[in-house]
This record gives structure tokens, C-alpha cells and sequence, in this order.
């Protein structure tokens, strides 16, 4: 039965990089063993270590089993995968995948009384993100519950690849009790095109990212945009709004969201985590100040400033800090060439006050900020950080 499975993926036309930690590594061996495996695996992954995976995702998780963690693999395989391909104009970018395995399976002796053994496994293709979870009873080996990652991530790779229903692989390894939860999210073309692009072009400062308008339920505006509230917005919470509703009344204009999709130093946004994001955002769809939603792959200002001229950008004073502060650049002529290119486009920045932290704005870049008094707003020191702790979620 398996060997015929793997058979249909290595039919397919998909090409995937797989990462797997935490357990499961048998269903590499399973793809590649029974013959016609080059023609889908592009690469096999095992960031182990928390070391590896942290820097194989770009961050430190909060937890390193959790869908969180799997989906964050997936993203960077399926970058991972992009880049393999970059050069072959002849595969269709639609079959390119990333899938990702992450794991907490039984230890043995030594293993804490009452610990959770779990299973994640992530897809992230062109249009969709995927997640499946299964949580599993106690009291089975390592060995039973390695065979059952395994067969649960080629089952859920052959689904992806059109698999019809049939004999499931993992029905007869499971409990009454267990049961495989999936979520999933997907993209039109205009979004998907976005993150179908090999990092080498999404990193060139001279790169022009596409601007994809989300609907969120709220009033189209048609007049160009200018002010701007650029942020991850993971989740949008009481201070962006307030900051948002502060400078809507100080200009007398929209204020218009922006979210890139890709981040200098990490993997991109995946779906579900997009749609999460919008949701927070769509609460407040109503509201007067409330301009457009603009998806972008411009995770830098300086990329920012070439899609959005003439306009203000509202930033934290955190954000103002590593902006305008030498220390945060090669070389000092990289700093006056930047701050040269925001006057070249009219790029100013309304700078709001953190709690804890306090703008410094060197005399030079007094031109381009403008420092909301106290007055006018005070930070009361909640953070998405703190929010996303809070409910549990990443």
C-alpha cells in the first residue's frame, strides 16, 4: 500500500523540499526508496537541534512542536524550493511545495509524567497553506510512534498531490479517540505571485514589489494614499488604532495598512497567518479613519518609499530609533543616502512614543519626523508579542 502511494506522488509533477525535527525522518527513506524519488524531492531537511531549526526558520519559536513551528518550516522550505529552481523556466511554479514535519514523540524512561506527544505536519504551496494536527494517546513506543509521523506526512503529501480517497495509511495505527485536524487557507494569483519569487529578487533594494488592495469589508479609497501604518499587525490591537485614529485627525485624511508579506531576516508570512492578520484588521472596517489594505513583498522602507511617494508613514519610536540611528548601518554613507532617497520622494514619518522607549531624532532628520506630543497619545505598553502569549497562538 505504501509503495503504491508513493508512487502516485512521484507521478505527480510536484517538486518539494521536505523539513522534518522532533521524529518521522522514516518517511524520507520512504520516499526515496521505492524508486523515482528525484523526480519529486528536491531536498530532504533535519534541522534537530533547536540551533538548526531556529535558524533554518529564522526565529525562535515558542514552542518547536506546535502548527505554528510546522507552517513557519514549510514557508522556508517552499523558499528553499523556489531558489533549487530559480534557473528551470520549465516547471510550473503552481507545483513547486514546501512540506514540513515537526514532532513530540515519546522518549522512553526519561520522559516527564503527563507529556503531550504531538504531530504537525505543513504544506505551503502557491496558493495554499496547510496544517494538520494529531495528538497522541500515551503509552506507545518511540517505533510505533515514529510509523505513524511518518505514514500520517505521506498520506497528507498524496492527498496534496490528488490522491482520490482511499485506504488510509495511519486508520488502522490510530485510536477511537485520535483524530488528524487540518486547517488550511488560500490566495488568488495576485497574492500568490507575490512570494512566487526566489529570494535573490525579493532582497534587491531595487526590486519593485507588486501592491495587491485587500478587500477587508471597509470603503474603497480611490484617492492616492498619504498616510501609511506599515506593521506585521500580528494581531492589530488598541494601540495600532489609536495611533491610526491620531493621525487621521491630525491630517484629515484615511489612514491606509500595509503588511509585507516577506521580512528582512525570516521566512515570509504564511496564508494562515495572513488571514489571521486581516481578520484582526476587519474589526475595524467601519471605522472613519480607515483607508485601504495593501499587501506588498517591500519589508524595508526604502522599498516602501518607492511604492508609496509623497506619503507619511506612521512608525513607533522603536522603529524611528533603528531608522534614523548610524549604528543600524554599514557605513555612514549608506545612512545620508537613504534619508536622501526619503526627501527625493517626500517620505516624512509621524513618529508615536512606546512605553519605555523614547524617540531620538539626530538634528539632521528633524525634516522627515514629526514626534506626536504626550499629549496627544500615550502608550499604555501592550504589544502583539504580549497578545499572541496570551491566547497561545504564533
Amino acid at each position: 500500500m505504501t509503495s503504491e502511494i508513493i508512487l502516485k506522488i512521484n507521478q505527480h509533477p510536484c517538486k518539494i523540499v521536505l523539513a522534518i525535527t522532533g521524529g518521522g525522518s522514516e518517511a524520507i527513506g520512504e520516499l526515496l526508496r521505492h524508486g523515482s524519488g528525484s523526480s519529486t524531492l528536491l531536498e530532504a531537511i533535519v534541522p534537530y537541534s533547536s540551533v538548526s531549526l531556529d535558524r533554518f526558520i529564522g526565529k525562535t519559536p515558542q514552542k518547536y512542536a506546535s502548527q505554528g513551528t510546522a507552517r513557519s518550516m514549510a514557508m522556508a522550505a517552499y523558499r528553499r524550493a523556489l531558489e533549487l529552481l530559480q534557473e528551470n523556466n520549465s516547471i510550473d511554479r503552481t507545483d513547486v511545495m514546501g512540506v514540513s514535519m515537526t514532532c513530540k514523540l515519546a522518549k522512553g524512561v526519561d520522559e516527564r509524567e503527563g507529556r503531550e506527544h504531538e504531530i504537525h505536519v505543513a504544506i505551503q504551496s502557491y496558493y495554499k497553506t496547510s496544517v494538520s494536527s494529531l495528538r497522541l494517546r500515551q503509552g506507545r513506543s518511540r517505533e510505533e510512534e515514529e510509523r505513524i509521523a511518518s505514514c500520517m506526512l505521506i498520506e497528507i503529501l498524496a492527498r496534496e498531490c490528488g490522491r482520490e480517497e482511499g485506504h488510509s495509511l495511519i486508520e488502522d495505527l490510530l485510536g477511537e479517540e485520535e483524530t488528524v485536524e487540518s486547517e488550511e487557507a488560500t490566495v488568488g494569483e495576485d497574492v500568490a505571485r507575490i512570494l512566487a519569487q526566489p529570494d535573490r529578487i525579493m532582497k534587491d533594494l531595487e526590486h519593485t514589489s507588486d501592491l495587491v488592495e485587500i478587500d477587508i469589508g471597509n470603503r474603497k479609497i480611490k484617492d492616492r494614499p498619504e498616510i501609511i501604518f506599515s506593521g506585521s499587525f500580528n494581531p492589530c490591537h488598541r494601540n495600532h488604532i489609536a495611533m491610526a485614529e491620531q493621525a487621521s485627525r491630525r491630517y484629515g485624511k484615511p489612514v491606509h495598512f500595509e503588511i509585507s508579506l516577506t521580512n528582512v531576516d525570516k521566512p515570509p508570512i504564511d496564508f494562515i497567518s495572513l488571514r489571521q492578520r486581516l481578520e484582526s484588521l476587519k474589526v475595524y472596517s467601519d471605522r472613519e479613519f480607515m483607508g485601504n489594505v495593501y499587501l506588498t513583498a517591500a519589508p524595508l522602507f526604502l522599498q516602501k518609499a518607492n511604492l508609496f511617494e509623497n506619503a507619511t508613514f506612521i512608525v513607533g519610536a522603536d522603529t524611528a530609533n533603528r531608522l534614523f540611528k548610524a549604528r543600524y548601518y554599514r557605513s555612514e554613507e549608506d545612512m545620508k543616502a537613504l534619508f536622501e532617497h526619503f526627501r527625493e520622494k517626500n517620505i516624512r514619518f509621524l513618529v508615536f512614543r512606546r512605553k519605555g522607549v523614547e524617540p531620538e531624532i539626530e538634528p539632521e532628520v528633524c525634516d522627515l519626523c514629526e514626534v506626536v506630543p504626550l499629549e496627544d497619545y500615550r502608550d499604555n505598553g501592550i504589544s502583539s508579542t504580549a497578545i499572541r502569549k496570551e491566547r497561545d497562538i504564533e
